[in-house]
């Protein structure tokens, strides 16, 4: 492990100074801004910290590329566009791809206007009932009358031949499918609402959609008008490269088409398995049901969509069984983990099970990271630590000691205050308490790779 250099040293000072007397606590922030506010995506992190975070990185080491393997809702992807830097990004959930290839353009904003007005033409004059759903389930989370209206957009949006409209449209048509389905939106996990309250909601899809694609659309000029203003659009395309892939990161496998390596990793990954902390599939499950798999990416499937859990279980910690003995070498080099089931081993098995496969799916994607890393890349991992069975899991001790074990050098870690927040947990009060800390681990990729 190589010693931390003036420079490191430096930097960690910089950087605790933007974090400290609560600059960091973003309390009037907003995810609104620019293309962050296209889709009520979970646990988003805060653009504005990352965008501070990101610019010194960048200075530090010159960096041109900005690699996120837990890319979500592409809070990252947006940041580093603004920047002029190349961006790759990873997530297991489809629904994140889009998201991320609707960011990334292009801005062709006056194609967008023409096809949001065919879209909604072309659904208003649609006199079919027929549903477009061959999920055999869909009946309990939608009102007959909300789904007839967004077939009638599904069928609008197919129509159209150019794909970036298509994207864009898809994701005005999940944010509308968020907001009429019979799934309360106070909460990430699909429950159902009161029966009475799901057949006296006064819903106008359409018009929803029209409410959102407007609001879209504005976002979507700021974004360009930034760019454009910055140098950083050709003809309404970005300049730099961005590539976007639907992939299990814990896999030992790169996607095939994965180049080069990247300068900064900007990340934050899960803070415990998506099940009991944030379950981003349960959230993406309704609207994925009326979006055209084709038009994400080549890798999405049907199983994607098996059941509500179908997503989750493809991500960290799933599947839990074998879990702990799965964990025996990883124990021996992170200490904090191994006090941590050592502690759980007294209580109920299946919490210890739940530590032990986040971690072991954890381990393997750091394994997988690394060498997508230029030698002694600049990295930013937000974290949280979350708690189970009453124990805090200190994520980012552990997290730096597996890094550490791979010849990363550490260079600081920031607190940041979470004001009034309960975004990254699962609401269930038997599962995990508040957090309203989390942790910025700040780290340099190995000298070889």
């Amino acid at each position: 492990m190589s010693t931390t250099s003036t420079s490191d040293t430096q930097l960690a000072a910089d950087l605790e100074e933007l974090a400290a007397a609560d600059k960091w606590e973003f309390r009037s922030w907003s995810a609104r801004e620019y293309t962050h506010g296209l889709f009520q995506y979970p646990a988003m992190m805060v653009p504005q910290m990352q965008r501070e975070l990101l610019e010194r990185l960048r200075e530090e080491n010159d960096g041109t590329s900005v690699y996120d393997p837990f890319v979500g809702s592409g809070t990252a992807l947006a940041e580093a566009m603004m920047l002029g830097l190349d961006f790759v990004g990873v997530d297991i959930n489809p629904l994140a791809v889009l998201l991320c290839k609707t960011k990334a353009g292009p801005f062709y904003t006056e194609a967008l206007e023409r096809a949001s007005e065919r879209i909604l033409d072309a659904a208003r004059s649609d006199t079919s009932r027929v549903i477009e759903l061959e999920w055999e389930g869909w009946k309990k989370w939608f009102r007959s009358d909300v789904a007839v209206a967004l077939s009638r957009l599904r069928r609008a949006i197919r129509a159209e031949p150019l794909l970036s409209n298509r994207r864009f449209l898809w994701v005005a048509l999940a944010e509308t499918v968020r907001l009429t389905s019979n799934s309360r939106t106070s909460t990430v996990k699909l429950h159902i609402r009161p029966q009475e309250e799901r057949e006296n909601r006064k819903i106008d899809v359409v018009e929803t959609f029209d409410e959102i694609l407007e609001e879209n659309l504005e976002r979507f000029k700021d974004q360009r008008d930034a760019l454009d203003e910055a140098g950083l659009l050709d003809r309404g395309r970005y300049t730099g490269k961005v590539a976007i892939h639907l992939h299990d990161v814990s896999s030992t496998v790169r996607p095939a088409d994965f180049v080069g390596l990247c300068s900064i990793l900007l990340t934050s990954p899960p803070y415990g398995d998506n099940i009991t902390t944030v379950p981003y599939g349960q959230h993406a499950f309704l609207p994925l049901q009326w979006i055209d798999f084709e038009d994400i990416d080549p890798a999405a499937d049907d199983s994607f969509l098996a059941s509500t859990h179908a997503i989750d279980a493809k991500s960290l910690g799933a599947p839990r069984t074998g879990a702990i003995e799965q964990v025996e070498v990883l124990r021996a080099l992170s200490p904090v983990l191994d006090e941590i089931l050592t502690t759980l081993a007294s209580q109920p098995r299946d919490r210890a099970q739940r530590v032990a496969a986040f971690w072991r799916d954890m381990n393997t994607s750091i394994e997988s990271i690394l060498p997508s890393m230029e030698v002694e890349g600049l990295m930013g991992w937000t974290v949280g630590n979350r708690s189970v069975g009453g124990s805090e899991i200190p994520m980012d001790a552990i997290l730096r000691e597996l890094l550490e074990h791979r010849n990363c050098t550490f260079v600081t870690k920031l607190d940041r205050v979470i004001p009034n927040c309960r975004k990254r947990m699962a609401p269930r009060n038997s599962v995990a308490s508040t957090m309203n800390r989390e942790q910025v681990l700040v780290m340099r990729a190995p000298s070889t790779l």
